[in-house]
């Protein structure tokens, strides 16, 4: 009973904050989202160590390096001035030629590459898909056209969450086949077209709550992509940390885990949303 309360407290405090960092605007979205994408970064790192020894220079690097990806890739939104834009550009760029070289110069290490390797594919991984959800729910061209694009972003949180939901009650009542049971033994396929359907159900519902964006079909592909890439997103994660022998990603959400615990969904939702509404609106 405690585990529950504390877990549907940091649930509710955890809403509460996403919902007002997308609805209070570019910048607020910019600072929160980036602090969670950091987070998320430096989880990512700790997991894929695998026994390599830290280096506090190689790790300092790494977090310049996000930052700038975080802000480059934002700035796209077109909120911010020119010289930011390219800046920030321009800032990532030296570190991606700048990595390398320094790793030359720190502490022997078994395994530089694979050092490398991860320090990269983590900014890809967690870092660009957080960053992209700025990039069209604050992009200017779509305030312009349909006033609210962060609406949309709103929607999408709403998708994982109720999809989530979903898949958890459907699961525990009718659970009996098994979705992936070498990466994550509890999740069943009713859990997940549970899951699916309550996405369809508030995708119906989207163009009377949210009128003039989508339309009705547009909203309930939007679910649907939603719904099959977050579970992806989830069984990714799963992966990682089962890979790396961990149960939960980190300890920073009381009753919930790490960040990459909470935003597994949204790593690999955020791209194919963000390629979706760039075909239809």
């Amino acid at each position: 009973m405690k585990n529950l309360l504390t877990r549907t407290f940091t649930g509710i405090l955890f809403i509460i904050i996403i919902t007002a960092a997308v609805l209070s605007g570019a910048y607020a979205f910019l600072c929160i989202f980036g602090l969670i994408a950091l987070l998320g970064y430096v989880e990512f790192l700790n997991l894929t160590r695998f026994g390599r020894p830290f280096d506090q220079v190689l790790f300092v690097i790494d977090l310049a390096g996000a930052c700038a990806l975080f802000l480059s890739t934002f700035t796209f939104s077109g909120q911010f001035t020119e010289s930011l834009h390219w800046a920030s550009i321009l800032t990532y760029l030296i570190y991606l030629v700048a990595r390398p070289i320094i790793q030359l110069y720190v502490s022997p290490d078994k395994s530089p590459i694979a050092g490398w390797a991860y320090s990269i594919l983590g900014q890809v991984y967690i870092v660009l898909p957080l960053s992209l959800l700025g990039v069209w729910g604050y992009n200017t061209e779509y305030q312009l056209l349909y006033g609210h694009p962060e609406y949309l972003l709103m929607a999408l949180f709403a998708f994982i969450w109720i999809n989530d939901t979903g898949a958890y009650i459907v699961g525990c009542t009718l659970g009996r086949h098994r979705l992936f049971e070498r990466i994550s033994p509890k999740k069943s396929w009713e859990g997940f077209f549970g899951g699916l359907v309550f996405c369809i159900i508030l995708a119906a519902c989207l163009n009377y709550i949210i009128p003039g964006l989508l339309t009705t079909t547009q909203w309930i592909i939007m679910g649907i992509l939603t719904s099959v890439f977050s579970t992806w997103g989830d069984l990714c994660e799963s992966l990682l940390k089962r890979t790396a022998g961990v149960k939960d990603s980190g300890r920073l959400l009381p009753g919930h885990g790490g960040i990459l615990d909470r935003f597994d969904s949204e790593l690999l939702a955020s791209p194919v949303i963000f390629i979706y509404l760039t075909l239809v609106l």
